[in-house]
């Protein structure tokens, strides 16, 4: 059986700042209920995706043909180094650098490489963000941090920036975790700041209030039908009082565990130059040809060049 110590050296060896395992099983009940309740309220919006699969993200051991009974949870830290100068459009940092989701697949394939080496027999998957999977449950669950009230994982040593990587295992592993305290206590700084009340109960988020759906998500997955309508009453609406383009930070700027994390000093984390200069003229002039050249390997270009300027004149730069 892998040791919790051996999957630890070699997830740092992979390049992640921290790692847990926690053993498969199904979601609690309560857990599910709440999640119906906010797909049944429409707190996804546009994003049909997160209705899918029910199943499986109700028992996350079906997505392995020959059953999963291990995830292996990893966190890659993102908090900057430095910000952009506070007078132009603002990008959610974790969009500075390299598009992650390619990155931290590539590492936990190598996270995986490591685990098969010392047992040849081990099967697995990685998932990035994209299967029905409820990483900060099972981040929380491996002991790695606690669920705040901005429904963000929030780790004492790393904060609420960073990725979440997650490796399901065919085998059982050794694991000692215990899922931290939850230390968010009587604080709501995240609910109070959030321009457009978007922070529900229960670490819940309505999306079609949400800053980082408007300016992302509702861009790649336009929106059809009664979320078409939405739409187009959100556009409609008075632009919140945020300087953000793409994305949103504002609920993790005033969370007092970020403060006390420190920078992450990953290469590909470094902020793209253009971002320090890029102001909402240069980037209503942008062509396509530039737009796909500056952010070939960036996230923001889930946002496409007609999104990103659409949400430069509604924000009024």
């Amino acid at each position: 059986m892998l040791t919790q110590d051996f999957i630890q050296s070699a997830a740092r060896s992979a390049g992640f700042d921290a790692c847990g395992a926690a053993a498969l099983g199904a979601l609690p009940d309560d857990m599910l209920r709440s999640y119906h309740e906010w797909l049944q309220g429409s707190g996804h919006a546009g994003m049909r995706y997160m209705e899918r699969h029910l199943q499986k993200r109700a028992d996350p051991r079906l997505l392995m043909k020959s059953g999963a009974r291990t995830a292996v949870v990893t966190l890659f830290s993102y908090k900057p180094q430095r910000r952009q100068p506070p007078h132009l459009p603002q990008v959610s940092c974790y969009a500075y650098g390299a598009d992650y989701h390619a990155l931290l697949k590539q590492k936990l394939w190598s996270l995986l490489a490591a685990l098969q080496a010392e047992q040849p027999s081990l099967q697995g998957r990685t998932f990035v963000d994209t299967a029905p999977v409820q990483e900060r449950y099972w981040a929380a669950l491996a002991g790695l941090g606690w669920l705040g009230k901005n429904g963000m994982l929030i780790s004492k040593e790393l904060g609420s920036y960073t990725f979440i990587g997650v490796l399901l295992l065919s085998d059982e592993v050794e694991s000692n975790a215990t899922p931290p305290k939850n230390r968010c206590g009587s604080c709501t700084r995240c609910i109070n700041a959030c321009p457009t009340g978007a922070i529900m109960d229960k670490g819940r988020v309505n999306a079609r209030r949400c800053l980082s759906y408007r300016t992302i998500e509702q861009h790649a997955n336009p929106p059809h039908g009664d979320d078409a309508d939405e739409a187009d009453e959100a556009k409609g609406e008075k632009p919140a009082a945020s300087p953000y383009i793409f994305g949103c930070d504002i609920c993790q700027e005033v969370c007092p565990w970020n403060r006390k994390a420190k920078a992450a000093a990953h290469s590909e984390m470094q902020m793209l130059p253009q971002l320090l200069t890029l102001t909402a003229n240069d980037w209503l002039a942008m062509s396509a040809e530039d737009f796909d050249k500056i952010f070939e390997h960036s996230p923001i270009k889930r946002a496409t060049l007609l999104g990103m300027k659409e949400n430069v004149r509604r924000f009024n730069f």
